[in-house]
């Protein structure tokens, strides 16, 4: 005669909670002690009842101790799948999920395994993550999963220890900054404050942003491709606009995953996202444009280049020099070295850099001293990655050429916005521009 078995698990291991979870069955309970003390009451024994006891008249301070560890990474992605990350693993941020099938699966030969479809262009979204093990497998070597990454202990106990230095206080030191009009602010004053070494909390939150920006800015290049259609010329404009409000939504959920963005004022969002995201989506250029992967040969960038030729044929470029863009393209990439630390935080300093758009139009922000002091945070955090890339006299000089380098991409962004607003104005199709676009664009 067959006897049931019942089987309790007490564990904080998000790797067993996710395993559970993702095979959980009509038989299985997941209790969170946390948030369901209560829950605990319907076992009669007295055993239990001993349980109940112990949990609830404990200190709070291991509660507190997992709701801080579970906010931590709350607004974290797994850059492989997409789902919430539960912390860097084998090198990089991700889920319970893909780091339990890494572990499993980095000894197989990629080579030998069957795709589902046949083109190894399978999505690895959370949603369907299991679907192929190839093309998740390769995900996980291209993004830099590393087998051989062993976590140090003591580097571990470091962080956990360091992590109570939070955002709230550069954020209280750069207010104080600004706002103290009893105390004179010397350049000694400016350095102490905003340029220090790297803390434990400044390098989680550049590995968060480096994963965010990876994970959502990765543009799908060959679907982009497929969508233009360079059959006349309003059928090029138009197409162009699609496929633009496509890169520009993966910009925007990119920064809506920022606390800092979310936080803001609706009105402040709306307006840095219309006079300010063009300028970032010709910065991302510098990051994707004819890099060579194992995705994209050599082959690939040769018909992209046809296709650019194609589409500016088609145009009316009596009023622009096309070459200025790919000049300036060419001088992000030998500036930044498609280091995605830099592209990133650049892109976030030119979201919140208002004034940016160069456009007389652009209203006045509600909270401008809160979108500053963002823009202060991150400036910090930008210089004091290149301090510890570089010397400080190779900083000082590169900063400088940053500085050059924002102003280019302002005013190049000014000049191509002019140049689309020339090509529908002229074709008489702004009508049948891509919403999004339209706000980018300013055509209202």
């Amino acid at each position: 005669m067959n006897k049931n078995t019942k089987i309790i698990i007490i564990t904080s291991d998000e790797d067993i909670i996710q395993r559970l979870i993702s095979n959980e069955t009509n038989n299985t309970q997941i209790i969170n002690v946390t948030e369901n003390l209560h829950y605990l009451s319907k076992f009669k024994s007295n055993n239990d009842n001993q349980i109940n006891k112990r949990v609830l008249e404990s200190s709070t301070t291991n509660e507190e101790r997992s709701i801080k560890v579970r906010k931590k990474w709350s607004d974290t992605v797994c850059v492989i799948c997409g789902d919430q990350g539960i912390g860097y693993n084998y090198n990089v941020l991700t889920c319970g999920s893909c780091k339990t099938f890494f572990r499993r699966n980095f000894n197989e030969d990629v080579d030998k395994l069957q795709c589902l479809t046949g083109d190894e262009q399978c999505s690895v979204s959370h949603e369907i993550r299991r679907k192929c093990q190839k093309c998740r497998l390769k995900r996980c070597f291209s993004i830099g999963m590393k087998p051989n990454v062993v976590k140090n202990k003591t580097k571990t106990k470091n962080i956990k220890k360091n992590l109570n230095n939070s955002l709230v206080s550069s954020f209280n030191e750069i207010d104080q900054l600004f706002t103290n009009e009893n105390s004179i602010i010397d350049s000694k004053t400016i350095s102490d404050t905003l340029f220090t070494r790297l803390s434990v909390e400044d390098w989680i939150t550049i590995q968060n942003i480096q994963s965010s920006f990876e994970f959502f800015c990765n543009f799908p290049l060959e679907e982009n491709s497929a969508l233009m259609d360079l059959s006349d010329r309003t059928s090029a404009i138009i197409s162009w606009s699609y496929v633009g409000s496509g890169t520009a939504m993966r910009f925007i959920n990119f920064f809506r995953h920022m606390k800092q963005f979310e936080e803001l004022n609706n009105d402040d969002r709306f307006i840095l996202t219309k006079y300010n995201l063009f300028s970032i989506y010709l910065t991302s250029k510098g990051y994707y444009y004819k890099r060579v992967s194992c995705c994209h040969s050599i082959e690939f960038w040769q018909k992209e280049d046809e296709n650019n030729r194609r589409f500016i044929s088609l145009c009316d470029t009596s009023s622009y020099d096309v070459n200025k863009c790919d000049d300036l393209v060419k001088y992000l990439i030998e500036l930044t070295e498609r280091d995605p630390t830099i592209i990133s935080l650049l892109s976030i300093i030119l979201m919140f850099s208002p004034g940016i758009s160069m456009n007389e139009n652009e209203p006045l922000l509600k909270d401008l001293l809160s979108i500053y002091r963002i823009q202060c945070y991150f400036t910090k955090i930008l210089w004091n990655y290149l301090l510890d890339k570089l010397d400080e006299i190779q900083a000082h000089k590169y900063f400088i050429q940053l500085f050059t380098l924002i102003l280019r991409i302002q005013l190049g962004a000014k000049e191509l916005r002019q140049f689309f607003q020339h090509q529908f104005s002229i074709t008489n199709t702004k009508d049948k521009v891509a919403p999004l676009m339209q706000t980018i664009l300013h055509f209202y």
